[in-house]
């Protein structure tokens, strides 16, 4: 093991998830539990985007028609609530 390798570790197992959860939580007392939760169904078609633009992915037709079934879903329990 380098040192390189050991301060990744650190980083991905404490670093990252600590910072990563420190933000979630506070965004859910900021929006709400609720809201909160459906936003985070919007992470596929946010994935999917982020790697056609930023990596050059080719997608399959099936990937993006389930994203946006996913984000008419959000859409639709959020009108639903209020």
């Amino acid at each position: 093991l380098t040192g390189h390798v050991v301060a990744g570790l650190v980083w991905l197992a404490a670093g990252s998830h600590c910072f990563g959860l420190t933000v979630w939580y506070r965004g859910m007392a900021a929006i709400g539990v609720a809201r909160a939760s459906q936003l985070q169904l919007a992470q596929p078609l946010l994935t999917l985007v982020c790697s056609v633009l930023l990596l050059g992915e080719h997608l399959t037709l099936a990937a993006p028609l389930a994203a946006v079934g996913v984000l008419v879903c959000i859409v639709v329990t959020q009108r639903a609530k209020s």
